[in-house]
């Protein structure tokens, strides 16, 4: 049912203008409704693969004004003007989000949907024991090692530069860059 619905609300908004935006809106104020052709295609069931071969063979076939993608499936081949950039920039300038936008923003980028969840520079973890340091354990890069190690990312950060020793569940620590860390 909430997909419908949500099929239904960005089709009325072409009728009502509600949510329309960009040249869309524009042409329709310009040229009204009747000057255009709204066709749907309703394929239940159908993949997402049949769905962007059929979407191919329109913008083949009918070439329409106002497609602004000549690929169904990606935006390669889309290239922005310097103004339309500039215009770009100066909408996004000023905008302020609910506390639910930015809550569902940050949810969207934690753990491995966060373009940097396993890339950067590694950070070892050596056990502070009578005889010298032993790799306790390695982590990714910062990120992680803050997150499973609870430790904020500015202080896990002093750590590694000032070779610092701290307490992680109740043992000595020592956080590196260097693998091949020793006593010394």
């Amino acid at each position: 049912m909430g997909s419908t619905l949500n099929f239904y609300n960005r089709i009325t908004s072409y009728f009502t203008l509600k949510g329309a935006y960009g040249i869309i809106l524009n042409a329709l104020i310009k040229y009204g409704f009747e000057s255009f052709l709204l066709v749907l295609f309703i394929l239940p069931g159908a993949t997402r693969e049949e769905v962007l071969r059929l979407e191919q063979f329109v913008l083949d076939t009918w070439k329409p004004e106002y497609n602004i993608q000549p690929n169904a499936s990606s935006s390669a081949g889309r290239t922005l003007s310097e103004e339309h950039r500039a215009k770009i920039a100066i909408s996004r300038k000023n905008v302020l989000f609910s506390e639910e936008t930015i809550v569902k923003m940050s949810v969207s980028h934690m753990g491995e949907r966060n373009g940097r969840f396993n890339k950067g520079m590694p950070v070892y973890l050596y056990e502070v024991t009578l005889t010298g340091l032993e790799l306790s354990a390695t982590f990714p890069n910062r990120a992680r090692a803050s997150t499973i190690l609870g430790i904020p990312a500015s202080t896990l950060f002093n750590y590694i530069k000032s070779k610092k020793h701290f307490k992680a569940n109740g043992i000595n620590c020592i956080l590196s860059y260097n693998e091949n860390l020793t006593g010394n």
